[in-house]
């Protein structure tokens, strides 16, 4: 495994996880880009996008507003933000928003009142001991009328696969242990809203997305490559054995061989709110 980053992801920042955050990217623009026009991203606006990795979002936020607006993709990662500094050397980047790079732990944002237009956060809050600290300094960095739109987890643990899903509690075990030693919250979505409320931003908009797979769609892999970035890491914390690591993706294997097999993904929910 290659060396570390500070501070770096739970899933990590190597050149896997780099692949695998652009696939899943792909499997779920439509649902983000479809979330942006519902929530009013328009031209000329300057947009934040927290949590931003290595700015797969933030390309899309900057053709969305244009050569007039601007985006400050902020996150924690260096590596994932110079990746992102060299895609702006494309001949794509000039016809969209610049975008500025801001190294940053969420929980330490510090953004001047009434900056942004909008903010966006994708599967950021879920990973937070602290949203609701995170949550309030988005707030006071949003001009009146501005923007939050957040997409993350409701109830992650509700995952689920068959016709064989015997290895799926060794899974939910494992990865509610590694949330828990983060004091992360793989279900924040849920109670975003009563938080946005209490940060003086009104919710407009919760709509849930639940999607189903079989072996034949596309995002039937998305698991898989959640698997070989995570199940390592998993084992190397103790959260669960190898063979346990093994047997989920044997399982998984098997499932694939069969025709009459389905993957239901975590619940998620997007949510808009705006600052009055």
């Amino acid at each position: 495994m290659p060396a570390r980053e500070q501070n770096e992801y739970v899933l990590g920042t190597d050149d896997a996880e780099l692949a695998r955050l652009g696939f899943q990217h792909r499997l779920w623009s439509d649902e983000s880009t479809a979330h942006f026009k519902r929530a009013g991203f328009m031209p000329a606006m300057r947009v934040l996008d927290l949590g931003s990795g290595p700015g797969f979002t933030s390309r899309d936020i900057a053709q969305l507003v244009g050569p007039s607006g601007s985006v400050v993709a902020a996150d924690i990662s260096q590596r994932y933000l110079e990746f992102l500094e060299r895609q702006q050397q494309t001949d794509l980047a000039r016809l969209a928003a610049p975008i500025e790079t801001l190294a940053v732990d969420a929980h330490h944002l510090d953004l001047p009142a009434n900056s942004f237009d909008a903010t966006y956060a994708r599967w950021v809050l879920s990973f937070t001991p602290e949203p609701m600290r995170i949550v309030q300094r988005i707030a006071n960095a949003l001009k009146p009328g501005g923007i939050f739109a957040v997409q993350d987890y409701s109830n992650w643990p509700a995952i689920f696969w068959g016709p064989r899903a015997e290895t799926l509690p060794i899974l939910r075990r494992a990865v509610l242990a590694s949330y828990a030693r983060v004091n992360a919250d793989p279900t924040i979505a849920s109670k975003l809203p009563a938080m946005m409320s209490a940060a003086g931003l009104e919710p407009v908009e919760v709509m849930p997305i639940v999607k189903r797979a079989s072996p034949r769609d596309t995002l039937w892999h998305w698991p898989l490559t959640y698997f070989a970035t995570f199940l390592p890491r998993l084992v190397e914390a103790g959260d669960m054995t190898q063979e346990e690591s093994a047997a989920i993706l044997a399982e998984w294997e098997a499932n694939t061989a069969n025709p009459t097999a389905f993957f239901i993904t975590p619940p998620q929910l997007t949510i808009t709110a705006i600052k009055r």
